[in-house]
């Protein structure tokens, strides 16, 4: 399968995932309930009975965008500079997104069960995964960049090449400014 249509088939579950949640019923509390002791103050409620009209969605539709926004990545580099190395690095980049988009998601489902979160760093596990593991999960693909820049992106070659197609353009352009 060209990579050009599995961005198609995720764009595809993304909507039909965006229609699903679009089309729920309302989940119950969606706006809060009043505050018990502060008034005009409206808390969060049960999450787990919010969660209950649209299940597992919004797990399944953070999986897709994880694989989107790698085959995106992935087709930013030249089909011939595609290499094993380069696959296997963005199948581990991949790879750990989704385990930590999964700790995130298990963890808060785990809260909603028990009602109860282990602490780690003063928040909660699930916050933690939140806050290092997300965007830590596409530093990788950041590093990625910085240290194969030469190798995938824009060899030394390509550079070159680039560098005498300017050149020939702005002598074709002054030649047909003399004329």
């Amino acid at each position: 399968m060209k990579p050009i249509h599995f961005v198609f088939c995720l764009l595809l579950i993304i909507a039909a995932i965006t229609g699903y949640i679009l089309l729920s019923d309302p989940p119950v509390g969606a706006a809060g309930t009043a505050h018990a002791s502060i008034s005009g103050v409206n808390v969060g409620g049960d999450g787990a009975a919010r969660l209950a009209t649209i299940g597992r969605a919004p797990f399944y539709f953070q999986i897709a965008v994880i694989l989107l926004a790698v085959s995106l990545l992935y087709m930013g580099v030249a089909e011939h500079r595609r290499d094993k190395r380069f696959r296997f690095l963005m199948a581990g980049g991949a790879g750990f997104a989704l385990f930590v988009w999964y700790m995130l998601y298990s963890g808060y489902e785990a809260y909603l069960v028990t009602g109860e979160a282990e602490i780690m760093f003063g928040f909660p596990v699930p916050t933690n995964w939140m806050l290092w593991g997300i965007w830590g999960s596409f530093v990788v693909f950041d590093l990625f960049f910085v240290f194969f820049f030469r190798d995938y992106f824009l060899p030394y070659e390509d550079e070159a090449a680039f560098e005498a197609l300017v050149a020939e353009v702005k002598n074709a352009s002054s030649k047909a400014g003399d004329a």
